[in-house]
Parts: C-alpha cells; structure tokens; sequence
C-alpha cells in the first residue's frame, strides 16, 4: 500500500516503511501527479506535461522509461495500458493532500463545536504548502499545476478556518476563536481582514496590550513589505483605546495596586525621566531597570 504526504515536504511510503526514493524528479513528480488527481491519464497528457518541447515520440519514449523504473519501486500500484496510466485506487492507503480536499468540500458551514472539533481535525492535515519545495526542470506544465493546486488548498484551508471562527464566535469560544485565527495567519499572513478580526478578539477577550502588540507588527509589516498602512478598520479599534483627559484622572483613581502613594511634588530627574519615557513607549522595550545607592530616589523616580 502506498501512503503520500505531500503537503509540506512530499515524501511517498509503502506500506509505512521508509520514503522511497526516485532516480529522476520527474518520476517523482508523475507519481505525485497520479496519486494527487485520483483518475486515469492519457499517456500523450503525461508526456506533454513533464517533457514539453520534446518531440512527441521523444518525450513517450521518456515516459515509458520513466514508468518502468517506477513500477519496480511500486509493483501492481502502477496500473498502465497502451493509451493510459492510473495508480490503482485499490493500493493507495492516504493522499494527505486529496484527502483534505475532498473533506474540506464536503464542509458547509459549521454549527457545533463536536463540528468544530472534526473541521479542526481536517485542517491539521495541512502541515505545509503543497509540494513545498519541489521542482520539476523543465516542465513548465507541471510547474503551473503546483501553483494552481497550491492555491486552491491554500483558499480551501483558509476557508475552513474561516468557518471555524464563526462557529467560535456564536459560541463565546474567544480564546479558541484567537487560536483560530492565529493558524489561519499562518497560512496566509497577509489577510487583513484576519488581522482586524484577530484585533477585535483580543479585545473582546481583554487582552488590550496583546491586541495593540498586534497592530503594531501590522504597521511595520504592511509598511515594510507594501509601503501601506493597516486599515482605517483596525486603526480605529486601536484608537478607541486612547484614554481621554477626562478619564486619566479616574482611571488612575480606579487603580488597585501597591505602589506607594505620592505625597508631594516631585522636582528634577528630568533626563532620566525622558529616557525612561522613551524607552516604555518602544514596543519591543520588556523591562526597565532603575540602579543607584539606597535612599537616592529609585523608588520615587520609578512610582
């Protein structure tokens, strides 16, 4: 039985030994080929695919080559005929990646977390970009089928996880809902809307330092990478975090803490306390350490 992973890295097994390896990359490639699409080819399709601007008695030549030293890695799993070429469904025990599809398609809409559970379960399948990686020389009709199977599980994942999130969110799931969201970021890390949504349940969740962190990686991502700013959508979320001069005073009223309480002005340090400032206002700034002899007025300086 032949199992393919090709999701991320491919790699091919039989019977659960260990991946088996190719003479040429093209042989790879026909086998990932037939084991992605399920179904019979015309052999004259396989040539054209593999071997374009051969002749065409050159490049049969070069397949029936091709599927004599596979059918000694992989016997009866073969099946060819003088016009066609199938991996016989009968041998095959998972395609990772057809099986995720064929999962994914049959997903309407999620309604219940048991549902919720097995979508999630699905999508864990994806473990990479499909045939991450690999590269067939000079077949530039295999190259463009990659791309073209690479984006369309990428956007079936994408949705999955989209249908996730809802499901998350009707159930006040927030921090499931966050998780989701993140994994969706993963695969596609330039999906603003991700972005924004991920923002709004942060805060939802009450997490306001995580969701401002957040957009600060999305200014200087979208800035560095696209010359652009995030969108006045998620702009907003953040800026209605800015406390106004009337609730300064009440919020810090507000505060539970035990620092000690001022009981009088405080004069001088004017440098030092510009560069502590500055320093919690950068983003990446952990810890600010204050040193000095005791009674000199770390404590004060640092309330």
């Amino acid at each position: 039985m032949l199992s393919f992973s090709l999701l991320g890295e491919a790699s091919i097994y039989q019977d659960g030994a260990s991946s088996l390896v190719f003479r040429t990359t093209k042989e790879a490639a026909l086998l990932f080929f037939l084991a992605h699409t399920g179904r019979t080819h015309h052999r004259e399709h396989l040539a054209d695919l593999l071997w374009e601007g051969r002749s065409t008695s050159d490049a049969l030549r070069n397949l029936r080559t091709a599927l004599a030293r596979l059918r000694k890695q992989v016997g009866d799993a073969l099946v060819t005929t003088r016009k066609h070429v199938l991996l016989s469904p009968d041998k095959l025990h998972m395609v990772d990646s057809r099986r995720l599809l064929d999962a994914l398609v049959c997903v309407d809409e999620v309604h219940t977390p048991t549902e919720a559970d097995a979508l999630r379960q699905v999508l864990a399948l994806y473990r990479g970009e499909f045939l991450d990686g690999f590269h067939a020389p000079h077949a530039p009709q295999f190259e463009d089928w990659v791309r073209v199977t690479r984006e369309e599980i990428r956007r079936q994942v994408v949705a999955g996880y989209q249908k996730l999130v809802r499901c998350d969110v009707a159930h006040d799931a927030l921090d499931r809902s966050i998780a989701d969201v993140r994994r969706w970021l993963e695969i596609d890390a330039w999906d603003e809307s991700a972005h924004t949504l991920l923002v709004q349940l942060l805060l939802a969740n009450g997490c306001p330092l995580e969701a401002c962190q957040h957009y600060e990686d999305c200014v200087h991502m979208f800035q560095a990478e696209l010359g652009v700013a995030p969108s006045a959508e998620m702009t907003a979320l953040i800026e209605g975090l800015a406390p106004t001069s009337s609730s300064i005073g009440e919020t810090r009223a507000a505060m539970d803490n035990n620092l000690p309480v001022p009981h009088d002005a405080f004069f001088g340090r004017v440098d030092a306390r510009q560069e502590i400032n500055a320093g919690l206002n950068l983003s990446w700034c952990r810890l600010i350490t204050l040193v000095g002899l005791g009674g000199v007025g770390k404590t004060r300086l640092a309330t």
